[in-house]
């Protein structure tokens, strides 16, 4: 792969300041140099060079957490009355069964709605036995695919075979402190402590989780588990979902990513951030689950910060850009004009964070891979964050994952 620069009005690395009429160098799929336009052509004159005219150039986006392959169960949802209500909808479907050809689709077209955004990095859910790995294999995304496991299928998971590559890498995900007992978690991390692979865990979602892990009466056991056969176990007694984590081994010392943490108090947020915490924030899902808002207050100090769309069984939509409307619109409350900048650094650098992958994409500086989306006109905006979070996916005018173009306008990767 030769060298290549890439012009813009405006460079956005997240990592440092915006700069004007700017430029990147890439070569062999890594950002080699960033400066300004003049200087970089001069610098290095003869090699072929794009200028993507009037708009932004930043790090491709990061979707830390979702679930493309129930993209079919949109259709099938009808209204519920809070958290288990939605759960045991989901639980009835999965059961009822659907074709693989549905899940198919509705990963192929979350894909194509994923790079429609912007996004370059997806962290997926997979539990129907990887049906969606070749398709994200292919789909020239980078992919953190999480196996999802619960007690229900902890005996046929095979916790020896995770894949690892330049985009795609496999994980482990227990699904929730109350899907998975004492003795699943404690396997995933052996696992972890042996292998060093991160993990993920939906965490603190509903206020049933904190009735859950304090041994009262809650909708999980009493509703949930009989769709799933599952008898109520025997655990650890905990105040709240954060500290039940900590009593099973897999908060201190342990790189896991903490999937929607809604039901989390300030107090325990700042003790997150000492931990240097990997936290996903979902807030559509959490306001179509009936959930309340997760507490960005404190959410917004920590570095490891990401966003998810979730699955389309528990959102709207996949609109990246809507998503981060969405959670700009809660962190104004507390930090007022910085919230734009803040939003994008957890569609960015922050997720990638979320996803231990800092030390290969969500910014724009020498040595990271070369990640980067363009926005044609940036939303209009005199502030570049704002112009971000006010673009929508027809402001896209270009994707690159790892220096390989994978859309440019409407054209998408030919894979998909």
């Amino acid at each position: 792969m030769g060298k290549l620069i890439l012009t813009a009005e405006t460079v956005l690395p997240v990592s440092s300041k915006p700069l004007k009429n700017a430029s990147v160098l890439i070569s062999d799929g890594r950002i080699r140099e960033v400066g300004k336009s003049a200087a970089l052509r001069k610098r290095y004159k003869g090699v072929n060079e794009t200028d993507l005219g009037k708009g932004i150039l930043l790090p491709g986006f990061v979707n830390a957490h979702t679930h493309l392959e129930l993209g079919w169960m949109f259709k099938r949802l009808r209204s519920f009355r809070g958290f288990t209500g939605w759960l045991g909808q989901v639980i009835k479907e999965k059961r009822a069964g659907v074709a693989d050809c549905e899940i198919v689709e509705s990963v192929e077209e979350g894909i194509k709605a994923n790079i429609r955004s912007g996004v370059t990095t997806v962290g997926e859910i997979s539990s129907y036995g990887g049906i969606d790995k070749p398709l994200l294999k292919s789909s020239g995304l980078r992919t953190v695919l999480f196996r999802e496991i619960l007690d229900s299928n902890e005996g046929e998971a095979d916790f020896s075979s995770l894949e690892k590559g330049a985009l795609f890498e496999e994980r482990l995900f227990p699904h929730s402190p109350y899907s998975c007992s004492p003795g699943v978690l404690k396997k995933a991390l052996r696992f972890h402590r042996k292998n060093g692979v991160p993990l993920g865990i939906h965490l603190a979602e509903s206020a049933d989780e904190i009735k859950f892990v304090r041994g009262e009466e809650n909708n999980l056991e009493k509703k949930i588990f009989p769709l799933i056969y599952k008898t109520p176990f025997k655990k650890p007694s905990a105040d709240t979902p954060v500290t039940y984590l900590r009593k099973a081994g897999l908060l201190d010392g342990v790189r896991i990513t903490l999937v929607h943490m809604v039901q989390v108090s300030g107090e325990e947020a700042r003790e997150l951030r000492e931990l240097d915490a990997a936290i996903v924030l979902c807030p559509r899902s959490n306001f179509f689950l009936q959930v309340g808002a997760p507490p960005v207050r404190e959410y917004a100090k920590f570095n490891r910060l990401g966003i998810g769309t979730d699955g389309l069984s528990s959102n709207y939509n996949l609109d990246y850009f809507e998503e981060m409307r969405f959670l700009h619109l809660l962190m104004s409350q507390s930090e007022g004009r910085r919230a734009a900048y803040l939003t994008v650094y957890a569609a960015t650098l922050g997720g990638a964070g979320a996803l231990y992958l800092e030390d290969k994409t969500g910014s724009i500086e020498p040595g990271k891979e070369a990640d980067l989306i363009f926005l044609n006109n940036g939303g209009g905006s005199g502030d570049p964050y704002l112009s971000v979070i006010s673009s929508t996916a027809w402001n896209v005018g270009m994707v690159m994952v790892r220096g390989e173009i994978i859309r440019t306008g409407n054209d998408t990767h030919p894979n998909i």
